[in-house]
């Protein structure tokens, strides 16, 4: 039995900090379909990616901030911003057992 359904968009940006150089991440590149969906409507599956990029990068020898914009709808209602697209989740640490500040409330 399914209680609640859950959709969004989401897209997520990586900025290089030393030439400001700003780069939209394809999503189907790094991931399958059930991982998109993780990576877009979980707040912890969307830390969790923006910490791979940044290692994916490194390797590649940049510095990078990982910005996400997403947007969630539980059960039908409007779309409403889940992550604040003005955080750096590439430098940001996860608190396990507190609330993180990055993710929105919901009204």
């Amino acid at each position: 039995m399914m209680l609640r359904s859950k959709s969004s968009y989401t897209s997520y940006n990586v900025v290089n900090k030393t030439t400001g150089e700003k780069t939209p991440i394809n999503l189907d590149y790094y991931l399958t379909r059930k991982q998109i969906r993780l990576a877009s409507t979980k707040p912890d599956v969307i830390w969790q990616f923006s910490q791979h990029l940044k290692k994916d990068y490194k390797k590649k020898g940049q510095d990078i901030q990982v910005f996400v914009n997403a947007n969630v709808s539980v059960n039908g209602k409007p779309y409403q911003q889940l992550i604040d697209p003005k955080v750096d989740l590439a430098n940001t640490e996860w608190k396990v057992f507190k609330h993180n500040d990055w993710i929105l409330p919901s009204k």
